[in-house]
């Protein structure tokens, strides 16, 4: 505790140090001041005082004087005012100013000791309360930041179904409120050891949610990564703005801490989730071409020339070759596979295909081997595997064939029996399989593909088809469209709505070829089924 003494009788100011000193109290230091003008130039000098000891009466600046100027500088900063008799009414004004206790002239060790010790340990008590509101607040603003953060992650992801929801969040939400977007992805490369949590504090400085221009969200691909996401009115501008703080935070990652760091950035665009699935894949291009660099996002689309052909027809020779093979010969082959496609072939043909795309067909490679064998995999393969998101958290080529060897392993440490039934006996009481037909029943309005249910459930597209024809006898297209016609039947016999207005509704792209399809399932057109409909006995 810092002390000062305010006294222009230098026997007294001097009295009361020595008594201070001699006690049993600590100070970290006591300062001394003979008038009020004296005390207030140490504390705008930088000394500032716990506790003031303050005589009432003094030239220049008196006690009351100084209690006020200090009080509008240093509100902490408590007082004991030391007066006489005759000064007590001083005294009892000073009390307009916070001032809590005295002691009266002449000073008596007791007496003043007493008080200040009761001075000390409300201080101490004031400044306990103070760090725990502090760590509360903060707990508090983290709390806050961790939702806001999830509900952010949510609508990009596209997770939150209630439209109501999203709007509601999007009005919350300020970096959610622009009309133009650049979302980058960034990864860290620390090796073994994760970054330490002041690397990510350091980070939030940089992108302060009170700006409303950028918003950082921590691990939300994996170990060592986070989302920075830009807002903005003008896309050039946005554009210039993201270059400039990604090119100086790779900087500063490498000059601050020593670390190589690898972006993928988005295009400007209206929307932040197209931006957030931009950077996204902007960011697998460290797989083919290398980490610690910027990538800007490009549409990679697959082309038909000699190097994807090559990629296409070693993926058909690998499965020609797994026929008949024994398993330790076919786990030997997959292996040699993985290593052949994304160690040794990705770098001939990285301009014209994605890694997505090499590691799903790979995926699917291994399912189609284990249908054609009845392998039970449907439990041993992970979820992120069969969705492709294993990727995200993957460093480079060489973790893309380690984490092949590890689901080969995971699926093949004991082969399962070999009844023809598994598979279709796995599916039938897959609880996902009655998620999803329950989803597609509550949606069946909405224009429901293969894609975007294997993306909403996070499922491979083939191996869903797969174990969904096993699980209903009829494929996923199949069984969608005859839901729709069945919708379409009750629709068309109440005869509220126009057949455009059905085909619409129900996800057609139009309503010839709603027709056709219509036509197809049930024999006849739309139009002649409600008018058979209007005449059956029944409504009549």
């Amino acid at each position: 505790m810092k002390v000062m003494v305010i006294d222009d009788e230098e026997l007294s100011r001097d009295k009361i140090v020595y008594l201070l000193k001699g006690s049993s109290v600590s100070f970290e230091s006591v300062l001394t001041a003979g008038n009020g003008r004296e005390a207030l130039d140490l504390i705008e000098g930088g000394e500032l005082p716990d506790l003031i000891l303050t005589d009432i009466r003094m030239p220049v600046l008196n006690g009351l004087e100084l209690i006020e100027a200090v009080k509008e500088r240093c509100p902490d900063t408590r007082f004991i005012v030391i007066s006489g008799y005759a000064d007590f009414d001083y005294a009892v004004k000073a009390m307009k100013y916070g001032v809590t206790d005295y002691v009266l002239k002449p000073v008596k060790a007791q007496d003043l000791i007493q008080v200040v010790e009761a001075m000390r340990a409300a201080i101490e008590a004031s400044g306990q309360a103070k760090e725990d509101n502090k760590r509360i607040e903060s707990v508090s603003r983290e709390n806050r930041r961790l939702a806001m953060e999830k509900e952010i992650y949510h609508l990009l992801t596209e997770r939150r179904e209630d439209e109501a929801e999203k709007r509601e969040a999007n009005r919350e939400i300020a970096i959610l409120r622009h009309d133009a977007y650049v979302v980058a992805s960034v990864r860290l490369h620390a090796g073994e050891q994760p970054v330490g949590g002041e690397v990510y504090l350091e980070m939030r400085d940089r992108f302060d949610a009170e700006t409303g221009n950028g918003w950082m969200l921590e691990n939300y691909f994996g170990m060592d990564t986070f989302i920075l996401i830009f807002g903005g009115e003008d896309e050039n501008r946005l554009a210039d703005m993201a270059a400039k703080e990604t090119h100086g935070l790779r900087a500063s990652f490498r000059d601050r801490h020593g670390l190589p760091v690898t972006i993928g950035v988005s295009r400007p665009c209206g929307d932040p989730k197209t931006a957030y699935r931009q950077a996204a894949m902007a960011l697998k291009n460290r797989f083919c071409f290398g980490t610690d660099q910027i990538f800007q996002y490009a549409a990679n689309e697959v082309r038909s020339n000699n190097a994807s052909q090559s990629l296409a027809l070693k993926f058909k020779l690998a499965e020609q070759s797994l026929e008949n093979k024994s398993l330790a010969k076919a786990i030997g082959l997959l292996r040699h596979t993985a290593e052949d496609v994304f160690i040794r072939s990705l770098a001939e043909c990285r301009e014209e295909i994605s890694i997505d795309y090499l590691f799903n067909e790979y995926v699917n490679l291994v399912i189609r081997f284990c249908l054609k064998n009845d392998y039970d995999f449907i439990e041993r393969i992970d979820p992120d595997v069969l969705s492709g998101r294993a990727l995200d958290e993957l460093e480079d080529r060489g973790a893309i064939v380690k984490a092949i060897e590890t689901m080969l392993e995971r699926l093949f440490r004991a082969a399962p029996g070999s009844e023809a039934d598994v598979l279709r006996n796995a599916a039938l009481n897959s609880s996902v399989i009655d998620q999803i037909i329950a989803y597609v029943s509550r949606n069946i309005e909405d224009e429901l593909t293969l894609q975007t249910i294997s993306d909403k459930f996070a499922i491979n597209p083939s191996y869903l088809s797969r174990v969904f024809k096993a699980a209903t006898n009829q494929g996923f297209v199949k069984y969608v469209t005859g839901l729709k016609i069945d919708k379409a039947k009750e629709l068309l016999e109440q005869g509220a709505l126009e057949i455009a207005d059905i085909a619409h509704g129900l996800g057609f792209s139009d309503q010839q070829y709603f027709n056709r399809v219509f036509k197809k399932t049930t024999g006849t057109t739309p139009n002649e089924w409600r008018t058979k409909r209007k005449k059956s006995p029944k409504n009549a």
